[in-house]
């Protein structure tokens, strides 16, 4: 043992000893790595993230009643981004690749961002101004442009910012200019200006741009490209490896086989723009989804819409799908089955706007009349027996196609639906209508803004401009079922059924018409249109349109039973309806609707009331009136700087002037008025230091007076106003809705019908989920002999009278009523006549009833002849119009 040496373990052997091990543990890890899971990591690497694709639900289809689809939906390829570390490292240079392909394929890039150059200027979807001003606040605060402002106003204040500062705020944000707006963005989003175009940084910066708006609601691709070609989808799968990003997917698209047919009532879909809170509560992704906007798709959106899925999926690096993990299926909407014939509905909207262009091309063709502007119009047809509408058209019209995808709506499409340049328009129209010699002394643009005036209710407004007369054309304007006009002469069968029932008149009471009737008051209107019409009973009154006759049944019916007389039977047909009932004011039909009323006199008084006492106020503050006399100024209109004490004062005061133009002069207390203005002069700092006498109190109580006494009372209780809605005038206005409803109600035995569109609810599998049922809204309880006198005369103006013309020869018997209805000094602001007709076919077994107007259309019996057209659709006579089939439609249907 001796030659045995004993080693010796130091601080330097251990140190070996560990590291050894160290070294041993990393080779084996790497091994590990490397080697025995080398796949497992390599997959690990590629795949970046787990994330859920939500994938939108096909909206319910919307058929016409023989199942004709009017809206559906198809499958389109879709490019789109998806964001991830890796692919924002190459987002400027992939994204240049893909625009370039884009624009070799004639792809358009999607497009709804509002923000446009070439020149600077937001395009936000809404006629509007208020609202256009609210979306582009909402666009800058979105963007983060409102906290540069904030801290430069209110960068002390610890509190929380009053209603007034965000007032300050959002003053200032509209201050920054749309080209001040892109730079804040491109410097926002990173955007090199000196590498790319003006053009080029628009582009990428809607990219950028949807990625910050989705962010807010989780991770989602963004569609840069929607509804690409096959060939071109293709194309980018074959380079995806070079596109970081970059992939194409499906999904659909909403679709109108038909274009503008039907836009009416279908309505169309649109990215959400306003009431985002309403959307996001029903679990809406207000960055992507659209939503019904008019129409059907508007009103049943909840329906329509369906329930989305979703995948979750892996993303590589590069941002692309590699695996799906999971999948929840998205379920369609609900189909709707309308009680619309489409054959009937294009026949219609193909008759209206051949007469709308036949009347513009030949605009001095009718006596007293320049149709040039006969832009507008609206036609209804309606199933006499049920109330369902066959065909409803307004127009103009639109494409929804246009709406149904981003891109597709362009400049020009934009500046016709929501921002059309009525200041060009205005001076064209003036121009082109002679108007300056109804104006002398005045210049262009003094009649420009008096016919278009600037919109004041938008502050520092200096372009916008209102459509004071309804000239303009407007294609989102329901004009079937929105638009109030005087019915003309169309009014005269009910004024005929109330004449009748009341027994003011029988079928065989005559008189003579000499062309004239008197009004009262040594006022004797002269007809020169319409000229002498003889000796007329009923039926001749009905055929010739005899002004004179139906003035007289008014005027019995008014010294029978008073102002309302008329009125009570124009409610049972659902023309109006009385005030002082809790009828819901509608036709029932599902889309949004205005509803007209009748001559009546508490309507008659509100009305009076109102108008005069905003004369009074103008009046009072000019300090003249237009007689010559001059007073002492008194402001009554609303100030928010009025002390509690001054507003009731104006108030009471303001009470008491509509309760003298309803009542009269015993409603009219002079020591009260004296009372209240002594107190309002008192209390009233703008009057301080002005010496205002009882007697110049005294002159402004005469002014008063003579306002709301002696003419606007007077006026009321004048009999004209009976007179004049006898014939569809005055203050008698109905939309076409209503007027085609009310012939249906007559022609069917006096049964009124609520008007529907809808038919059935469908699920997906096209089964039916719920049927609407004819829903009786009223029996009107007219006799059938009465019904059958009134049926007569209109057959007589079909066959003889002044729609003759458009039914010569026509193999049905049909009946109608033509009606030229005007308003008050219309010449003066290039108005004319609306051309208007209501009837009903067949004559002996009616079944469809139908509605025409033509704004600016001249005389009514042009609106028949569209008239004409939709009956030999629905009896489909364009297709052998022979004598056994128009016998077999007449007698059959």
């Amino acid at each position: 043992m001796k030659g045995n040496k004993k080693i010796e373990f130091t601080r330097y052997t251990a140190l070996i000893v560990i590291m050894i091990i160290i070294f041993t543990a990393i080779a084996s890890k790497l091994f590990s790595l490397q080697v025995l899971k080398a796949e497992e990591y390599k997959e690990k690497a590629n795949n970046r993230s787990i994330r859920e694709i939500p994938d939108p639900a096909p909206r319910g289809n919307i058929l016409d009643k023989n199942g004709t689809l009017l809206a559906s939906n198809t499958q389109s390829y879709v490019l789109v981004y998806n964001q991830t570390d890796d692919s924002d490292k190459t987002f400027f240079d992939t994204m240049d690749k893909v625009f370039k392909i884009l624009d070799e394929s004639g792809e358009a890039q999607q497009d709804d961002f509002e923000l446009k150059i070439n020149p600077f200027r937001f395009e936000f979807r809404s006629d509007d101004a208020k609202t256009k001003r609210l979306l582009e606040l909402r666009f800058k605060k979105d963007r983060g442009l409102d906290a540069e402002i904030q801290k430069k106003l209110f960068s002390n204040k610890k509190d929380k910012l009053t209603e007034e500062d965000q007032n300050k705020i959002d003053e200032e944000l509209l201050k920054i200019t749309p080209e001040d707006t892109f730079k804040k963005l491109v410097k926002q989003y990173k955007i090199d200006e000196s590498k790319y175009s003006l053009e080029e940084q628009r582009r990428f910066m809607i990219v950028k741009d949807t990625l910050k708006m989705q962010s807010f609601s989780g991770y989602k691709p963004v569609t840069v490209a929607v509804n690409i070609k096959k060939d071109t989808a293709f194309k980018f799968l074959q380079i995806l490896n070079e596109l970081p990003g970059i992939d194409v997917t499906t999904q659909p698209i909403r679709t109108y086989p038909y274009g503008e047919l039907g836009s009416s009532f279908l309505g169309y879909i649109s990215k959400i723009s306003s009431d985002q809170d309403k959307y996001q509560e029903k679990g809406y992704d207000v960055s992507t989804d659209y939503v019904g906007a008019a129409g059907i798709e508007g009103v049943f959106e909840d329906r329509l819409k369906g329930s989305k899925g979703g995948r979750i999926v892996k993303l590589n690096r590069q941002g692309r799908v590699t695996a799906e993990l999971g999948r929840r299926d998205s379920y369609p909407g609900q189909s709707i089955q309308l009680t619309i014939d489409k054959d009937v509905q294009a026949a219609a909207e193909n008759a209206l706007d051949a007469k709308m262009k036949e009347l513009r091309d030949n605009p001095f063709a009718q006596y007293r009349s320049n149709t040039a502007n006969a832009t507008r119009g609206a036609a209804v047809a309606i199933d006499i027996n049920t109330g369902a509408i066959l065909a409803l058209v307004s127009r103009p019209g639109y494409d929804p196609n246009l709406f149904a995808a981003p891109g597709r709506l362009s400049s020009e499409d934009y500046n016709k639906f929501f921002s059309p340049d009525l200041t060009q328009f205005g001076m064209q129209y003036i121009q082109q209508r002679g108007l300056m010699s109804y104006y002398p002394g005045k210049s262009e643009d003094d009649v420009l803004n008096m016919l278009f005036p600037l919109d004041k209710s938008i502050q520092n407004n200096t372009t916008i401009r209102q459509d004071l007369y309804d000239i303009y054309p407007k294609p989102f304007f329901n004009y079937a079922t929105q638009s109030l006009v005087p019915p003309g002469s169309t009014f005269k069968p009910l004024t005929a059924i109330a004449g009748l029932e009341s027994g003011v008149i029988t079928p065989y009471y005559g008189m003579y018409d000499n062309g004239t009737f008197d009004k009262g008051g040594g006022h004797i209107y002269q007809f020169i249109l319409d000229g002498a019409n003889g000796w007329v009973d009923l039926t001749k009154a009905i055929e010739k349109s005899s002004n004179p006759y139906f003035m007289t049944v008014g005027k019995l019916l008014r010294t029978a039973f008073g102002d309302d007389s008329l009125a009570k039977y124009a409610w049972k047909f659902g023309l109006g309806k009385d005030p002082n009932s809790n009828v819901k004011a509608s036709t029932g039909i599902e889309i949004p609707e205005n509803f007209g009323q009748v001559y009546n006199s508490t309507s008659a008084k509100n009305s009076a009331a109102n108008i005069y006492l905003w004369k009074t106020m103008s009046t009072l503050k000019n300090g003249s009136d237009d007689r010559g006399n001059s007073f002492t100024s008194i402001d009554l209109y609303d100030n928010d700087k009025d002390s509690d004490k001054v507003k009731g004062l104006k108030s009471d005061i303001k009470k008491s002037i509509q309760n003298a133009i309803k009542e009269g002069s015993s409603a009219f207390d002079k020591s009260n008025y004296k009372k209240m203005f002594s107190d309002l002069i008192q209390s009233d700092s703008q009057y301080s230091g002005k010496d205002i006498t009882d007697k110049q109190i005294g002159k402004i109580i005469d002014i008063i007076y003579y306002i709301a006494v002696s003419d606007a009372n007077s006026q009321l209780r004048g009999g004209f106003n009976m007179y004049d809605a006898s014939i569809g005038q005055g203050m008698d206005q109905f939309t076409p809705i209503q007027m085609v409803n009310y012939i249906a109600t007559l022609v069917n035995g006096g049964t009124r019908y609520k008007v529907h569109l809808v038919d059935k609810f469908l699920d997906a599998d096209g089964k039916v989920i719920e049927e609407v049922k004819p829903e009786v809204i009223e029996q009107t309880g007219v006799k059938p002999e009465n019904i059958e006198a009134v049926k007569a005369g209109m057959a007589a103006v079909n066959e003889k009278g002044t729609a003759a013309g458009a039914f010569q020869n026509f193999p049905i018997k049909t009946g109608g009523k033509t009606g030229t209805a005007s308003l008050t000094n219309q010449e003066s602001f290039g108005r004319t006549d609306y051309a208007e007709y209501v009837g009903f076919a067949p004559l002996d077994t009616p079944q469809i009833a139908v509605c025409v107007m033509i704004f600016d259309g001249g005389q009514g019996a042009q609106a028949a002849y569209v008239a004409r057209d939709i009956y030999s659709a629905y009896f489909k006579l364009n297709n052998t119009q022979n004598s056994s089939q128009a016998a077999n439609a007449e007698n059959n249907g």
